[in-house]
């Protein structure tokens, strides 16, 4: 049983980053002809890394896979009752909005996620599953991947009609737009903020957590669906999404040529060969890693103005 690494005004409370990754997130979108990962942070490091860093309570949201969790479980099946949670970050589909979101779920067992597989391409039948199931989850990042202007108040109406908790606090997410989720939602009856670093790598594992009143695993879990929850932690900067870029891009090697953790199916001329290919692309991937991560954050302060407008307009501001 964990112990409370925290108290307020005499109450324990549990710590967790209910948003980070691990390699079993899968490949990127780019430079696809060279394979790199997502993210290239064992289960097993990031368990660790987090219980060294003051998290209670661990967890492993993965893009689409429990795979990670699973693959810590199998080595650790005791932590499943102590103070690991299975969670997920779903990619759901809203094609009348012409986007995607993102929905971090905890404490799921094997079956669910293969429902969760099934029905992710249908917004509402998904959540109406998570709800009957009594599934903890959330959204993540309202605004990352916001859809275009003309559906924007429909879309922001079916999230908060949606959803009881929001990510109110992200690591990858500037200041700004995280303290205007966070207080819009602190406004709207039965809605929880939770934090989490988003980290795709270890540097930041942990700088965002939420806290859980509670003694054990169950307690966390309990008051996360009532809203007994407090969140810390640092917004997002450039350098944020820059590091993790950076990190991915330098753990490619340290795989193939030391860990042969991820990579470990391709043979020594493949490991050569991409090896080869992926330092004469440095170059390419840090301008365009420097440039995205400034630019991300320059656009999203353009559109701060219209996020705050639109939610006054909507009398949620």
């Amino acid at each position: 049983m964990p112990t409370p690494s925290t108290f307020i005004d005499g109450k324990p409370y549990l710590k967790a980053d209910l948003h980070c990754h691990s390699y079993f997130s899968g490949k990127t979108n780019h430079v696809t002809a060279l394979e790199p990962m997502d993210c290239y942070s064992s289960p097993e490091r990031v368990y660790r890394l987090a219980k060294a860093r003051g998290m209670d309570i661990v967890t492993i949201t993965d893009h689409d896979s429990i795979d990670g969790c699973l693959h810590f479980l199998n080595g650790h099946p005791e932590k499943h009752s102590e103070d690991f949670i299975i969670g997920e970050e779903v990619t759901a589909h809203l094609p009348e909005f012409a986007t995607k979101v993102h929905i971090g779920v905890y404490d799921i067992s094997e079956a669910q996620h293969r429902e969760i597989t099934r029905l992710k391409k249908d917004f509402d039948e998904l959540l109406t599953y998570l709800r009957s199931e009594r599934i903890v989850h959330g959204l993540n990042h309202l605004f990352h991947g916001f859809p275009r202007r003309e559906h924007g108040p429909g879309f922001v109406r079916k999230m908060i009609e949606s959803f009881s908790v929001f990510e109110g606090l992200n690591g990858c997410i500037g200041t700004k737009q995280n303290r205007l989720v966070a207080d819009v939602m602190r406004k709207l009856p039965r809605k929880t903020i939770v934090a989490g670093s988003d980290a795709h790598t270890l540097q930041r594992l942990g700088s965002c957590y939420t806290l859980c009143e509670g003694r054990t695993r169950e307690d966390f879990l309990t008051s996360l669906r009532v809203g007994r929850v407090k969140v810390f932690g640092e917004g997002g900067k450039f350098t944020h999404i820059f590091g993790d870029a950076m990190g991915v891009y330098l753990a490619y090697f340290r795989d193939i040529a030391f860990r042969n953790e991820v990579h470990r199916e391709w043979t020594a001329i493949k490991k050569v060969r991409n090896g080869l290919g992926w330092a004469l692309y440095l170059p390419v991937f840090l301008t365009l890693s420097l440039a995205y991560s400034v630019v991300y954050y320059r656009i999203e302060d353009h559109r701060q103005p219209y996020y705050e407008r639109l939610l006054r307009e909507m009398s949620l501001g």
